[in-house]
């Protein structure tokens, strides 16, 4: 009877050091990303930045179109809280005068990032300038 439950301690025994030592360093990599993710998150969720929304608009791009003219605008959040439905107003100035005015919406604007959308104008908004101004947000 003490040869069986001799066996059975060798084969517990053996069965940890037939563990390949590649397995045990994934494994304590894996920790130690699991690790830092987790310490990420709790620093973020204790310290993280608090600030409203700060959207800044630029035009990145102006194209013909068949039917007018496209505006690319980007939305870059630099605060640190989200916000939605981020209503923007495009105006096509020339000599101090309003041309025309266009409007787009940025449904989600996460916390420092930065979404593209794009406004339509009839009249050629190179030969004047584009002013963007955000009007308002909604707390997500």
């Amino acid at each position: 009877m003490s040869a069986s439950s001799d066996g059975q301690s060798r084969g517990k025994k053996s069965h940890a050091a037939d563990i390949p030592r590649v397995e045990w360093i994934a494994g304590g990599f894996g920790l130690l990303i699991v690790a830092l993710a987790l310490s990420v998150l709790l620093y973020e969720a204790v310290a993280g930045d608090r600030s409203p929304p700060d959207v800044k608009l630029t035009v990145e791009s102006m194209e013909p179109l068949r039917n007018g003219f496209l505006v690319k605008v980007r939305a870059e959040n630099e605060g640190g809280e989200p916000a939605a439905r981020v209503s923007v107003k495009a105006e096509l100035m020339q000599a101090a005068e309003v041309l025309e005015e266009s409007e787009t919406q940025f449904e989600y604007l996460p916390p420092h990032s930065s979404r593209d959308a794009g406004v339509f104008f009839t009249r050629d908004p190179r030969a004047g300038e584009v002013r963007l101004k955000a009007r308002g947000y909604e707390e997500p």
